[in-house]
């Protein structure tokens, strides 16, 4: 029997497991994280897809650190496996935790399979998240979809491997959601079919297009493709610290500037950075939201067990 506390950060579902799955052993989050994803897929799977929950919700495994100045561990997983980080899923871990009397003051520490990324709970409710060290990796790089389309875009590092390119006309609206996944779904495969990588040959696994917002704060709207071809309800946090990190290194954003990333539902991330050793060091901040908690059963006769297949 899972145990879970179910958020949202700006629409974005995260479901924090805070009890009975099992035991990892010891070792730090990323040999964990190993662990977990040659071991327990199938269990997984099923406490994010249907019918338990759904192909958008990205669960958040909390575990002991393995640092001692860590509060706690966490390993994200989505409808296809873990994720290196989780932008959006990091405030709603820290809300949960605050929720549980596991944070101490206003500073929570996490370790996660990308590094140790900071926290701090803000007096009006907000979450700031200061991300692992963010950058672009390649700028203008050429693709071409199986229909001749040729794509130009940059691949950059936020925690996860993203190729963000511009919308090619398509309304950045829930209306166009059809579109937009068929397009980005489009560059996802073109980027896998010609070997396009992050460093040292990482699949690119996240699809970003953007549009300038309409009324005028320096910023994107955003549309972001996930691992497993399921859209980022949020503006998605590692999505902004990857494009923080791109338009930083364009001169189009200065060290302490305020960056706004919206969501095709209009909910918004502000971010700023600072400079790091090879890239930036990016602080966003959104508000997470509780939705429900309980608990998840898997019985043994269920055909389900492990969700629907893909």
């Amino acid at each position: 029997m899972i145990e879970f506390h179910d958020l949202h950060t700006a629409g974005e579902p995260t479901r924090v497991i805070v009890s009975g799955f099992p035991d990892l052993g010891n070792g730090t989050i990323s040999e964990r994280c190993q662990r977990l994803a040659s071991e327990h897929q199938e269990l997984c799977a099923g406490i994010v897809r249907e019918p338990r929950g759904h192909e958008a919700i990205v669960a958040a495994l909390l575990l002991d650190s393995s640092d001692p100045q860590c509060d706690a561990g966490v390993i994200f997983f989505n409808n296809v496996g873990p994720l290196g980080m989780c932008g959006h899923g990091t405030i709603g871990v820290v809300r949960a935790l605050s929720e549980m009397g596991r944070v101490q003051g206003k500073i929570c520490s996490l370790e996660t399979p990308a590094g140790i990324v900071r926290a701090k709970l803000h007096d009006d409710g907000d979450i700031s998240v200061e991300n692992v060290e963010s950058f672009l990796y390649q700028e203008d790089v050429e693709i071409t979809l199986d229909n001749g389309t040729v794509v130009c875009g940059d691949i950059a590092w936020g925690g996860n491997w993203f190729f963000i390119t511009g919308a090619a006309g398509i309304p950045l609206q829930r209306e166009g959601l059809p579109r937009l996944v068929e397009y980005s779904s489009a560059i996802r495969i073109a980027l896998d079919l010609q070997g396009r990588t992050g460093m040292g040959g990482a699949p690119i696994d996240h699809v970003e297009l953007h549009e300038d917002l309409p009324d005028g704060p320096l910023g994107v709207r955003c549309f972001v493709l996930c691992p497993g071809m399921e859209w980022d309800r949020s503006p998605c946090g590692t999505g902004t610290s990857a494009t923080l990190a791109l338009k930083a290194a364009k001169g189009k954003i200065q060290e302490g500037q305020t960056w706004i990333q919206e969501s095709i539902l209009g909910s918004r991330f502000s971010a700023t950075y600072e400079n790091g050793s090879q890239g930036i060091l990016p602080t966003i901040r959104g508000r997470a939201y509780h939705s429900s908690r309980g608990q998840l059963i898997f019985e043994d006769d269920d055909p389900f067990r492990s969700g629907f297949p893909t």
